[in-house]
């Protein structure tokens, strides 16, 4: 017979849990870490949100002991950038390969935007956010922000679009078998086989925001000169003056800083991402991470995200599953005249815009000096088609 009490008995489930839950090593390491990088984060915002006039008060110096603080500036700076790509990637992106209208739209804007020079969107971008929190640097630091965005976003977006417009077609027969909504099919199978190749590129369009931390933070348009202190408006300084052991110094703190996110940031990702990649032959070695294996290893952190993880079950409960439901003749016939509708207003839209812009040039500019305009633009794309080429020649054997 047992002697045991029943509240004994309910009690031992709880008495399990926290002998399974109870922290370990691995959890103390990354409450320290987590700990470390809120105060990093909280301290480089507070920065953030100063008066503007501080920024004629204390101008940036080549001093090496600031060099610290800017680099931790400039490290927000991109990955408020980054946060903000990914938003409009997710978004853009999925819009794009969803909607054979949209598409027509989206994927030519995209080119154009990530053609147009860093200064071609700080022109307004500047006035515009400091009109938003005049006197504060505030609007300053989201232009700087903004114009890396615009250095990461566009590639981003097609790299997202393209993977969505690449899932094989057995798996979208599948899961409209099974009568996924568009949010769960995006959820559970679009979301996923573009992941991989959304964080690497993720990763590049970090590394490409690097070249624009300079005019990004010693921003300068028309009469008004705003220097925000970061690695670029360091580089700046540095290159104004002549000082190579100040961009010596710039450089290094640079690669300091790319071994700090790769390591804590990005290859931890990379080894969470590899789990989505879809491949018909397994794969003979694996990304690793020491901080992805890290996080693995505690036993409070799954219990602090559970409310979230329940938060999302919730959420797709909403959205219930639907039967298929096949395409009759009257949906069919309507996509057909709603395309024609499309085509045709789009067309007018781009007549329009062509007349308009050929009466602003007629207006404003000789025939001649367009015609010369149109030349050298030639001539800046021959150039970056010959940059193109040998940078296949010399990186894709490489890669």
């Amino acid at each position: 017979m047992n002697s045991t009490t029943p509240i004994a008995r309910g009690l031992r489930p709880f008495s399990r849990m926290l002998r399974v839950t109870a922290p370990n090593r691995a959890d103390i390491i990354a409450v320290l870490l987590l700990a470390g990088l809120s105060i990093l984060v909280i301290r480089g915002a507070e920065g953030m949100a100063e008066p503007l006039a501080r920024l004629r008060n204390a101008p940036v110096t080549l001093d090496p002991w600031n060099l610290p603080g800017y680099a931790l500036r400039t490290t927000l700076r991109m990955f408020a950038a980054l946060f903000a790509s990914l938003a409009f990637t997710l978004a853009i992106g999925t819009l794009a390969a969803r909607s054979r209208r949209a598409e027509q739209i989206i994927v030519p804007a995209l080119d154009i935007l990530q053609s147009v020079p860093i200064l071609g969107f700080l022109t307004f971008t500047v006035t515009f956010f400091m009109g938003l929190f005049p006197g504060r640097q505030l609007g300053v630091e989201l232009a700087s922000i903004f114009a890396i965005f615009t250095s990461q976003a566009w590639n981003m977006a097609f790299s997202f679009y393209q993977s969505l417009r690449s899932v094989p077609s057995d798996l979208e027969e599948v899961s409209r078998g099974f009568g996924l909504s568009p949010l769960r099919r995006f959820l559970r199978l679009e979301l996923p086989f573009a992941t991989p190749a959304l964080v690497w590129n993720a990763m590049m369009s970090m590394s490409g925001g690097w070249f624009f931390v300079v005019a990004s933070e010693a921003i300068t348009v028309g009469n008004t000169s705003v220097t925000l202190p970061g690695i670029g408006s360091w580089l700046a300084l540095a290159i104004d003056r002549s000082d190579f052991t100040g961009v010596a110094w710039a450089v290094g703190a640079m690669a300091v800083v790319i071994l700090l996110y790769d390591q804590f940031v990005f290859r931890p990702v990379v080894a969470w991402a590899d789990r989505f990649r879809f491949e018909q032959v397994a794969s003979t070695e694996r990304p690793r991470s020491w901080a992805y294996e890290l996080f693995r290893r505690t036993r409070l952190l799954p219990l602090l995200l559970m409310p979230l993880a329940g938060l999302g079950r919730a959420l797709l409960m909403l959205d219930p599953v639907r039967a298929p439901r096949p395409a009759g003749r009257a949906e069919a016939r309507r996509g057909m005249i709603g395309d024609r509708v499309w085509t045709a207003a789009l067309a007018i839209a781009v007549l329009f815009a062509a007349w308009t812009i050929i009466g602003y040039v007629g207006r404003t500019l000789d025939w001649a000096e367009a015609a010369a305009v149109f030349g050298l633009a030639c001539l800046t794309m021959l150039r970056v088609l010959a940059l193109i080429a040998v940078a296949s020649l010399i990186w894709v054997p490489v890669g």
